[in-house]
């Protein structure tokens, strides 16, 4: 098992074994059609030049303390693919939500493996105070906590970038919750996420999450969205919540309503930091 934490940041060489730069992420492209997702690119920051972002074909050797890469300045363009997104940006030190444990937990590093075909693979993200003890080189205080790894396919993404990334790709947990899964994702996401979430389901699973959920959790969500998608989710719902909903969303909210607070979705300004 490796660690994001432990990767970047290490020397990467050229094969001359000259130094170009540092090791400053890894991507992985979620569209990826079945299997574990591999890390597809590694961005070099340099001191004196753009970054690089390189492909793992690129990649000679890699070893814990650097990695090794052709000698090739090509890969000048930094732009993400579509669906690409980058681990230490996207979901290093982020918040994600385990669908299957129904919890929202900070991501305190990334869990990755070796595949025999000398590939990254990525596992999942490890959380808990144990993982934040190992992070900070202080393993012997966390001798007596265990691991706690949440599976890629059991998370969402609550970054700007992860968040659309997983939205667009079927494989994504997003895609395999029922109404009940979906108010507890809801819930535990941004006001705009939320409503993201709901304007990719059918009107009629969307009205079974608003009823499934709290129904001040529901009345934000509905009364972020456009009026009409709305109005579609209202309308799909029975005559007597139907009615009621509509009855509801008439009248201006209320002071919790309005106290009401969800913590913001981590954004960017640019794909690539020098």
């Amino acid at each position: 098992m490796l660690l994001l934490s432990r990767i970047a940041g290490q020397d990467v060489r050229a094969a001359g074994d000259r130094v170009i730069g540092r090791l400053a992420d890894l991507t992985v492209i979620l569209s990826q059609p079945s299997g574990r997702h591999v890390v597809e690119r590694v961005l070099i920051t340099r001191r004196h030049d753009v970054p690089l972002l390189v492909p793992w074909d690129q990649v000679i050797s890699f070893e814990r303390d650097q990695l090794t890469i052709t000698e090739d300045n090509q890969y000048t363009d930094c732009q993400l693919r579509e669906h690409e997104i980058r681990l230490v940006r996207d979901v290093l030190d982020t918040q994600i939500i385990d669908v299957v444990g129904q919890r929202l937990a900070r991501v305190a590093d990334v869990v990755l493996t070796r595949t025999d075909a000398h590939r990254l693979e990525l596992v999942g993200v490890e959380v808990g105070f144990g993982a934040v003890l190992r992070r900070l080189r202080l393993e012997r205080l966390g001798v007596r906590v265990g691991r706690d790894v949440v599976d890629w396919a059991d998370l969402h993404l609550t970054s700007e970038r992860g968040h659309a990334a997983q939205l667009a790709c079927p494989r994504s947990a997003v895609h395999h919750l029922d109404a009940r899964g979906l108010a507890a994702l809801v819930s535990r996401v941004d006001t705009e996420s939320a409503t993201e979430i709901l304007a990719v389901k059918g009107a009629e699973l969307a009205a079974d999450v608003v009823r499934a959920a709290h129904p001040s959790v529901a009345e934000r969500v509905l009364r972020a969205m456009p009026g009409a998608h709305a109005a579609q989710i209202v309308a799909a719902m029975s005559e007597e919540h139907a009615g009621r909903w509509r009855e509801r969303l008439r009248h201006a909210p209320g002071r919790h309503f309005l106290r009401s607070r969800v913590w913001p979705r981590r954004r960017h300004v640019r794909d690539v930091t020098p």
